[in-house]
């Protein structure tokens, strides 16, 4: 079995040649990160206490803090790398609670979002973050790979938060039925995507950044490895968006 799967890997790779150089990247990438974020965060932690220079404890801090940052883009490229070589017959499909994923979803989203500094009425600076609407009955089952549907949920959330100048953010996320379908939907008030670049968005590597000026981390791979959650689902996306004022984007799952 584990020849077999081995096998379709290296089938996998060979068709699609930037797969084999995401895998490799990813993974040789790995072990130094892992060294640089071990050491970063063992210094400030002995540091504490002690007098560094402000030049000193600021480069730790950096080192550490784009460590991180550089760790989850890693991730999310060995990510990438293993789903694009799911097949249909990988998905273990069973009933998911669609309230409480995209609760424990969003929720990660937010935390991971940098907080924005807000001037109050009162001159004083606060923090807001996202504003999240998550809409469905606490009942509603979707039958899915609950990993992957998160994983699909996570990257449309990321997205909806990274591609976001307003305060507040706002992303809502419903579930509805569409004939046998059920749905599954992200809504922003973001940046959207001009009519001409809509179907660019599922390309490898593609970014809307026009409001952003390349400011925006990422691999432009989390709308592309969402198309191929979808397809080994036997479902579809759908996006609809009206550029400057924000985009739904629909996953659609065929019912059991």
């Amino acid at each position: 079995m584990e020849e077999k799967k081995l096998k379709n890997t290296a089938s996998a790779q060979e068709k699609d040649p930037a797969a084999k150089v995401l895998s490799l990247i990813s993974h040789k990438l790995k072990t130094p990160l892992s060294i640089i974020n071990g050491y970063s965060e063992a210094i400030l932690s002995q540091s504490k206490g002690e007098e560094l220079s402000a030049f000193v404890s600021k480069a730790l801090l950096d080192i550490n803090k784009q460590g991180e940052k550089l760790a989850l883009l890693v991730d999310k490229l060995v990510r990438f790398s293993s789903i694009n070589d799911l097949s249909a017959g990988d998905v273990k499909k069973s009933a998911v609670k669609v309230c409480a994923l995209l609760n424990d979803v969003s929720g990660k989203c937010v935390l991971r979002d940098d907080s924005i500094n807000v001037l109050s009425s009162d001159n004083t600076m606060r923090l807001q973050g996202p504003a999240v609407e998550i809409k469905c009955d606490p009942q509603t089952e979707i039958f899915a790979d609950k990993a992957l549907l998160s994983i699909a949920v996570e990257e449309l959330m990321d997205n909806a938060i990274k591609f976001n100048n307003n305060t507040p953010k706002k992303i809502r996320l419903f579930y509805y039925e569409e004939g046998q379908k059920d749905v599954l939907a992200v809504a922003d008030n973001g940046v959207g995507i001009k009519e001409g670049e809509v179907n660019k968005i599922f390309d490898k590597f593609y970014q809307v950044d026009d409001f952003f000026t390349g400011q925006i981390e990422g691999w432009g791979l989390g709308l592309a490895l969402v198309k191929r959650i979808m397809s080994v689902h036997g479902g579809t996306i759908s996006v609809r968006s009206q550029y400057g004022v924000g985009t739904i984007i629909s996953l659609r799952f065929p019912k059991k």
